[in-house]
């Protein structure tokens, strides 16, 4: 039998602890959030991908989600920097985080082109957080409700956090055993593009350095979580990480991704480290503070510089994360978490038992499912996406479409990639899900009813080009499965 109590296990899930490391995660998540939603409305986003594009490629099942007028999607990230606002300061945080879940989920499948890996984890974490008391503790639902103010939280609600992060960093790390990140590609073929790197950029030329930075990436990825749960790593581990970051932010220009991963450490330290770090300040003279803060100001600036230029975000995520690494070295190694409360855990649920498992579950295989699909997922792209393939591939295409006249049965070339935006061709011929689609929209937009053949030769990393679907294959008669293997595409 099963012991249930705060000593037994799954019992321990319900086992109190602090709420303050839930509810600054709340604020880091909702900053970023609300950053993003900036970053569409200054560089003009909201127009380019949704109101210029003619044509949008929707995700399998989902044909149906259309974008709304200009006004509409304006409109729509205006709501959405609203409720980030109301998740940094927890006010109807249910009702803020479901509705942020719900319309971000919205704006992701409006156009498959546009598909990056740390969209997927805003989704699966903005429907982690509500579910999550993260509005217990330090928030406007507190006041205005008291019955829900605790400064006590189950342990299961900072764990599942830990887990969701972990995920993106291990799997991100099992996607990278295989022959060609092994070799040091696609790393050896973009590195040296970045010459121009401050003091190193020279080395990047060296096939040595491809090959350390790429199993320097495995490494880090597959050992993130693990190490980060382990107290006497967990400091060193953090540092790691944040530099990875920093170097992937000015390589790689990837948006919110670094900074949001780099202020999703904190979810590491222990619960009770907010309270925890204002004491350990409390205890310094004026000169280490002013050394400290410091120290925090040096970190800040070279965030900055890692994102060449003082941007917010990103300075105040580097300035925090230096404070906090200073503090998590200096901590006494052999700590524990502080115990809470008296004694008496949470009372036990099957049914959060029973959904973490499921949770897990599906966040576990998921991500696995090109396992069982024949062929480089690289390459057919089966299996490829809702997996953490970060950085793994580097595909040139050489593409030409054919449209089979009704009367004759000539196929008639398509000149170029009509119809599409520029940031949209650059993704069409090296995704056989996006290629069938485009086939078939060329199809309706001259009458309907009419086959389209394409031509699409590839090259993935740096190999020989060779075919990636048939040509002789009606594409406007096939599908495209993400989770079997599709017989148009060749292997």
């Amino acid at each position: 039998m099963i012991d249930y109590n705060r000593k037994g296990w799954p019992g321990k899930l319900f086992s109190p602890v602090s709420g303050e490391s839930l509810a600054v995660f709340r604020v880091l998540f909702g900053v970023v959030m609300l950053w993003e939603v900036y970053r569409y409305f200054d560089r003009g986003w909201i127009e380019r991908y949704w109101v210029r594009p003619a044509f949008n490629f929707k995700y399998e099942g989902f044909g149906w989600v259309e974008p709304l007028s200009a006004g509409g999607m304006e409109a729509l990230f205006w709501v959405m920097g609203i409720l980030s606002v109301c998740i940094i300061f927890g006010f109807l945080y249910r009702f803020s985080t479901a509705l942020f879940f719900l319309i971000f989920t919205y704006t992701f499948l409006l156009e498959q082109a546009r598909y990056l890996n740390h969209f997927y984890l805003v989704i699966l974490i903005s429907f982690v957080m509500v579910i999550i008391p993260a509005h217990q503790t330090w928030s406007v639902d507190s006041r205005l409700f008291p019955k829900i103010q605790h400064r006590l939280v189950p342990l299961w609600s900072v764990l599942l956090l830990q887990f969701q992060i972990g995920v993106a960093y291990f799997f991100g790390g099992v996607a990278k055993l295989n022959a060609d990140w092994l070799s040091g590609s696609p790393l050896d073929a973009w590195l040296p593009r970045r010459s121009d790197f401050p003091g190193v950029g020279s080395w990047f030329e060296l096939p040595e350095v491809a090959l350390f930075v790429s199993y320097s990436g495995l490494l880090l990825d597959l050992l993130a979580l693990p190490l980060l749960l382990i107290r006497k790593t967990r400091p060193w581990m953090a540092l790691a990480l944040v530099f990875f970051h920093f170097m992937n932010d000015r390589l790689f220009t990837i948006g919110i991704f670094p900074w949001f991963m780099i202020a999703a450490l904190t979810i590491y330290l222990p619960p009770s480290w907010p309270s925890d770090l204002v004491k350990y300040f409390s205890r310094k003279t004026l000169n280490q503070k002013l050394f400290l803060f410091a120290m925090g100001l040096t970190g800040a600036y070279t965030g900055a510089w890692f994102h060449e230029g003082i941007s917010i975000v990103p300075f105040a995520t580097a300035f925090l994360i230096t404070i906090v690494l200073i503090w998590d070295f200096h901590i006494n190694p052999a700590a524990n978490i502080r115990k809470n409360g008296s004694g008496q855990s949470f009372p036990f649920s099957r049914k959060v038992v029973a959904g973490l498992a499921i949770w897990i579950l599906i966040q576990m295989l998921v991500p696995m499912r090109h396992v069982f699909i024949p062929g480089n997922p690289s390459w057919t792209e089966e299996g490829h996406r809702f997996a953490w393939h970060m950085k793994l591939r580097s595909k040139s295409c050489n593409e030409q479409f054919y449209i089979e006249r009704a009367d004759t049965g000539e196929r008639v070339a398509v000149q170029g990639m009509p119809f599409l935006e520029n940031w949209q061709r650059r993704k069409v011929s090296a995704r056989p899900q996006l290629v069938i689609q485009y086939a078939q929209y060329l199809s309706d937009i001259h009458g309907g009813g009419l086959a389209v053949y394409a031509d699409i030769e590839c090259s993935l990393n740096g190999a020989p080009h060779r075919q990636l679907i048939n040509p002789d294959v009606d594409l406007t008669t096939v599908q495209f499965r993400d989770w079997k293997k599709n017989d148009w595409i060749l292997r």
